[in-house]
This record gives structure tokens, C-alpha cells and sequence, in this order.
């Protein structure tokens, strides 16, 4: 089988699927409620995802999406690569990966994306320490990650870490933080019946009302209206 590109559009959840290759899913447009092995979370045009064979994978899409999907057959991920990427799982987006992806979006022909997606995330590649610690962000949105903790967790200089960030993400280590919490709260709104304070709370917000204006400042909702948007599937995800 090799590695296959293609690209792919989500509506409505159909159900857990499951087949014997790997799989990158990565964003070109709009987000996507991600569930894979009982692990949720939320794509974006930041964050994309990998399935390794043999996964159970479900997801939903809340509007119009696109992603470039690569199938890695048998042979193509060798077995600590794959081990490697289903402990990491989701995908933070560098921003030369992006500006390739967003070339697709503009009609261009799929580029040969594995090479680069292997410097990036696996365990040999050079984003490897970057990509560890944006896993343990978004594991633990609610700690105090200062730029200190996130330089020392990296295991190089504050100074250096922003010029890293600017480079792998174009964005400072602040903005993608940001990013990262509200990510993570949009997808417990959707999927946890905690209270909109508790999970404010839990994804490192000082209170409820500073997730409101984040998400206002993004999406123009409130967390209530945000929660109420697709309460059928909501409601689904919960049980």
C-alpha cells in the first residue's frame, strides 16, 4: 500500500471505524471532534491527529471541514515510530506544515507530506522535545506553564523558546498556549457534562468569565450558546 494522500470532507458522526494502516489525519479547513481509542479532543487548523492500524476512531464535524488524510500501509511506520506517535496522538501543527496544507486549500496538488511529518514527529525528528511538550499541555491545560516551565520542560533558554515557537508554530509560546486551553475547552464543552466553571478552571483559565471572552473573541458565542450548538451529539458523547 505504501503512503496514500487524499483528501476528505466530515459530516455528522458515522459510527466507529477501524482499519489495519496508520493514519495522519491533518486540517485544511473548519474543526472536527476527534474520539479514538476512548481518547477525545478537538482538530483545528492547529492540531491534527494520528490513528495507528488497527484503531477504533469515530468523529464529527460541526460545519464546513477539509483534511488531507495519509494511509501509511504495513512497512511504511516501523514499530517504534507507530508505538511513539499513538503515546503522543495529536498532532501540533508546525507552521511549514501549514503553509503546505493551506496550498492544497488553494486548489494545488497534494505534496509528498510523509518526510515531513516524520522529521516533526517521530521520535528521531527534530520537533520531537517540542512535540512532548505540547502533549503534556494538552494533557494538562490547567497547570501553571509558565514560559520558564515550558523552556526548562524543552531544556533550553526562555529566549530560545520563543524564537523555536515563532519558527515550528508562528506563533510566541503565550499565543500558542492560549490556543492550546481554548482548544481544550471547546472540546469539554461539547463532550463533558462538567460545569462551564469547572472547566474553565480545569483548562487554566482564572475564571469562567475569561473563557467567555476567549471564546466570544474566536467564535462570537458564549460557552452556553457554544455547549447548545449540537446537544444531540453532545448528549451522544456523554453516555
Amino acid at each position: 500500500m505504501g503512503a496514500i494522500f487524499h483528501l476528505r470532507h466530515y459530516g455528522q458522526a458515522t459510527g466507529l471505524d477501524r482499519h489495519d494502516y496508520a493514519q495522519w489525519v491533518l486540517p485544511l479547513l473548519g474543526e472536527l471532534q476527534f474520539e479514538t481509542e476512548g481518547r477525545g479532543g478537538r482538530l483545528d487548523l492547529l492540531q491534527g491527529a494520528f490513528v495507528a492500524a488497527g484503531e477504533a476512531h469515530d468523529q464529527m464535524a460541526d460545519g464546513p471541514n477539509g483534511f488531507v488524510i495519509v494511509d501509511c500501509g504495513p512497512g511504511v511506520l516501523d514499530d517504534a515510530t507507530q508505538e511513539y506517535l499513538c503515546r503522543q496522538r495529536w498532532l501540533h501543527l508546525p507552521a511549514s506544515l501549514r503553509q503546505r496544507l493551506a496550498r492544497v486549500q488553494a486548489g494545488q496538488p497534494v505534496p509528498a507530506l510523509l518526510p515531513e511529518l516524520l522529521r516533526t514527529f517521530a521520535p528521531a525528528g527534530s520537533g520531537a522535545r517540542l512535540q512532548g511538550l505540547c502533549a503534556a499541555v494538552e494533557a494538562m491545560p490547567g497547570q501553571a506553564w509558565s514560559v520558564a516551565r515550558m523552556a526548562a520542560f524543552v531544556g533550553i533558554s526562555e529566549s530560545r523558546l520563543h524564537v523555536v515557537f515563532r519558527r515550528e508554530f508562528g506563533l510566541s509560546p503565550q499565543a500558542w498556549l492560549s490556543a492550546s486551553r481554548l482548544r481544550w475547552a471547546k472540546h469539554q464543552l461539547r463532550v463533558s457534562p462538567a460545569s462551564i466553571s469547572d472547566i474553565a478552571l480545569a483548562a487554566g483559565y482564572s475564571e469562567q468569565s475569561a473563557l467567555t471572552r476567549a471564546l466570544r473573541r474566536e467564535c462570537g458565542q458564549t460557552p452556553a450558546a457554544w455547549r447548545r450548538a449540537t446537544p444531540d451529539a453532545a448528549e451522544a458523547n456523554r453516555q
